[in-house]
């Protein structure tokens, strides 16, 4: 199997790395063995994870979680190539956190039937994937940044264990006649973020009608396009609230036209109003000083 892997950051305790499959038609890789906890979070494209005695149907909106020592093949179903961002990492940091949160007796990583796991994404988790594409793709991030936005990620992941749910399998139809579709919305949400956006406009750039629009979006995601992208904006103005920005250009920055409905909105979210929220992140900050 073709395909082009590119390193965007590394730290001595993970790698980013942005996968690209080369391949044309449908096929099967060669058995490889994985080294590494890793999560891959699928952008684009669709393909089966096949690991010991499961196979994991893997697309937008999903990221697969790996744990070391076991071999594992990869099957494309369609002929779109997939696009993945991984994060890879190091023996040392698993090892730490194998330490930390007593993963001998956690019942993935103890179960050695299990060697993979499926999770949804949230509208939270796709904001810091974006922001961590952003980072490393554009421009020379700090450490400090970086190590922050991956250790929210993997938290996010490892605090859905709990009441674990395997993900609905969608028709094989639906994906192949909507998952562009899918794409494509995300990254015009993500693109847009701050901008004022309609349905008709969104769906319009998806060349597909308002309302059925909404139907396969909800159904891919879990969420109606307002409240993703209202989770979205929301998560975009806990990471600014780490800055010294102003609230106001924070809210506006996020795509609220109103600080009193950011406000709001907020509190409602994250039971603490911005300014009190910040205050609260400062004050932990210190402490860890």
């Amino acid at each position: 199997m073709e395909a082009e892997v590119h390193i965007l950051f590394s730290s001595d305790y993970y790698e980013i790395c942005d996968f690209k499959c080369l391949c044309n038609e449908c096929t099967k890789s060669k058995t490889e063995y994985n080294e590494h906890l890793s999560l891959c979070i699928t952008r684009l494209g669709n393909f089966y994870y096949n690991a010991f005695r499961g196979s994991l149907d893997t697309y937008t909106g999903s990221v697969l979680i790996s744990k070391p020592g076991y071999d594992y093949t990869v099957t494309h179903p369609g002929e779109i190539p997939d696009e993945c961002t991984i994060i890879i990492f190091k023996k040392i940091f698993y090892e730490d956190i194998a330490g930390q949160l007593q993963l001998n007796a956690h019942w993935f990583f103890s179960n050695k039937d299990i060697q993979s796991l499926l999770l949804k994404t949230s509208p939270q988790l796709e904001q810091l994937h974006y922001s961590l594409l952003q980072a490393a793709r554009h421009r020379s991030p700090g450490k400090l940044e970086m190590d922050s936005i991956v250790m929210e990620i993997l938290e996010d992941v490892l605090s859905r264990f709990t009441n674990y749910e395997m993900p609905e399998a969608l028709p094989a139809r639906l994906k192949k006649h909507h998952l562009v579709t899918i794409e494509k919305a995300k990254q015009y949400l993500s693109e847009k973020l701050s901008k004022n956006i309609s349905l008709e406009e969104l769906a319009k750039h998806c060349c597909i009608s308002p309302f059925h629009f909404s139907r396969i979006y909800k159904t891919f995601t879990g969420y109606s396009v307002y409240q993703y992208l209202q989770l979205m904006r929301l998560k975009h103005a806990e990471m600014l609230l780490g800055t010294a920005l102003p609230v106001a250009d924070i809210a506006f920055q996020s795509g609220f036209n109103s600080i009193d409905y950011f406000s709001a909105a907020f509190k409602k979210q994250y039971k603490l109003s911005p300014s009190a929220f910040r205050a609260s992140r400062k004050k932990t900050a210190g402490f860890l000083k």
